[in-house]
């Protein structure tokens, strides 16, 4: 056969199929596979969409090949590859299974059906066209010609117009590319399933399987998403905000799923071998964002390289402080508000940068043991200038033992020693006369934290010895801190 006569238009928004059933049922009366045959087209590979028998097609029918192929839907293992993406079959049914009865019976008798291309996505359940829903075979075939007897013709009044996500796909199917870069970037299913995961999650909670819904919560589901979802990223993490807020969890420990639910669930297992689009990026990022996730630590796929937060607990791991005793510590360095319980400091976020100097504090903290070595004093000295305020703990005490294990943060040591070591050193010919800060003190020159404070002040002078250091290198002249002691 190589022309077919009465000629048949091919109608753009049908499928391939469709249009070689109704060109069956007029020139042999008879399905697919003996039209096929008499073209000497193998029926499996025309069946299964297969780009030789396609052009085959093309070539008897006299139909531009290209038009042909933007209503293929070819298989590919356990997915389809319709103009140029690769989608789930479950997503895109190349099969017969639902249809409008108002456009079939547009279409008159079963010769004109025609199976339309956007009744073959899942998240399809009405007609764009008149606004009914769609009705089911109860056994898919490849074309609704097959399906002569299975028809069921009652029409299913949809109320409310028809939702924007439909119209979208139809521009998406027949227009091409929008002026929307975002949309446009992504396939399909990456819009519309994202939708979908989205939205069932704001209306019906973080553990409703979406796939469950009835067609038409779906569709009000996939909406909801939908107008989140076209405004861009910004409108993506808007609608993660609501669901994190939703959260039922309250728990210190809750993770991605009890914050997210079932959506992170779809990115993280039940995605394998798909790629979901940008909104993996997106609700990683949101993690990351908001829970303190260590470093090295796989989230959704991607190994986490640099802390963003940390929470009381991953505070008190870092430091190894019971997580009870790091609340408080916090509280009393105004970290965590005065009387917070043990839940609510939990769910406490720090920037990881912001306390990094926290961090690195308490991990070179010098013990209240050590300080009179650290700083070259006797221990009654550094008693003295501790009651004097002069030198202050890393947590600051505001009663005699409010906190236990009293440490001190090196820097400020060091800022503490600072102006002792910018002291000149002693000339041998100075050395008569000078003495230590403790000698000086014992003579009448004052308090220790009074001398102290005087030297740092430049009210007092003082000279360090070279093989000394802290305050046992300092040495003065008594004299003359009695004589301004006395004015």
């Amino acid at each position: 056969m190589t022309q077919l006569l009465p000629y048949i238009p091919f109608a753009p928004r049908e499928t391939l199929l469709s249009y070689a059933g109704r060109l069956a049922a007029i020139h042999t009366g008879q399905g697919i596979t003996r039209l096929l045959a008499d073209m000497r087209i193998n029926s499996e590979h025309f069946t299964l969409g297969r780009d030789d028998a396609v052009a085959q097609f093309a070539e008897v029918v006299d139909v531009d090949l290209a038009l042909l192929q933007r209503s293929n839907m070819r298989a590919m293992g356990p997915d389809v590859m319709f103009r140029e993406e690769r989608v789930q079959k479950t997503f895109l049914v190349r099969a017969a299974d639902k249809y409008c009865p108002v456009c079939l019976a547009e279409d008159g008798s079963h010769r004109g059906w025609k199976q339309r291309l956007n009744w073959c996505f899942a998240p399809v359940h009405r007609c764009p066209d008149h606004g009914v829903f769609l009705s089911r075979l109860s056994t898919p075939t490849r074309t609704f010609q097959e399906a002569a007897g299975q028809l069921d013709w009652e029409v299913r009044e949809a109320k409310g117009k028809s939702p924007a996500y439909l119209h979208w796909l139809e521009a998406r199917l027949w227009a091409g590319a929008t002026t929307d870069p975002w949309l446009d970037e992504q396939s399909i299913q990456q819009v519309l399933d994202a939708c979908l995961m989205v939205g069932s999650t704001l209306t019906h909670g973080h553990r409703q399987p979406a796939k469950k819904l009835s067609p038409i919560k779906q569709e009000a589901a996939i909406q909801v998403g939908f107008d989140h979802f076209i405004h861009g990223p910004e409108g993506v993490t808007m609608a993660l905000d609501e669901i994190r807020e939703n959260s039922p969890a309250r728990a210190v420990q809750a993770g991605p799923l009890a914050h997210y639910g079932l959506l992170f669930d779809w990115l993280d297992r039940r995605s394998k071998g798909y790629e979901p689009g940008p909104i993996r990026d997106i609700l990683r990022d949101h993690i990351i964002k908001h829970d303190a996730v260590d470093i090295g630590t796989k989230v959704l796929g991607v190994e986490v390289r640099k802390r963003r937060y940390h929470s009381v607990q991953s505070l008190a791991e870092t430091l190894g402080i019971n997580r009870t005793r790091m609340s408080r510590l916090l509280q009393k360095l105004n970290r965590v508000p005065q009387g917070a319980t043990d839940a609510e400091s939990g769910l406490l976020r720090f920037e990881a940068d912001e306390i990094a100097t926290l961090v690195s504090d308490f991990e070179t903290a010098v013990p209240l043991s050590d300080v009179p070595d650290y700083i070259g004093a006797s221990l009654t000295q550094m008693q003295a200038l501790y009651a004097a305020n002069l030198l202050l703990p890393l947590v600051p005490r505001n009663s005699r033992g409010a906190v236990r294990n009293v440490v001190f943060a090196k820097r400020h040591l060091d800022t503490f020693l600072v102006p002792f070591e910018a002291l000149p050193k002693v000339d041998q010919s100075q050395v008569e006369g000078l003495h230590s800060i403790a000698y000086t003190c014992q003579r009448g020159g004052g308090t220790t934290a009074e001398v102290v404070k005087a030297i740092v002040d430049g009210d007092l002078s003082a000279f360090r010895l070279p093989d000394k250091s802290g305050l046992a290198a300092i040495v003065l002249s008594p004299l003359e801190a009695i004589a301004r002691r006395a004015i």
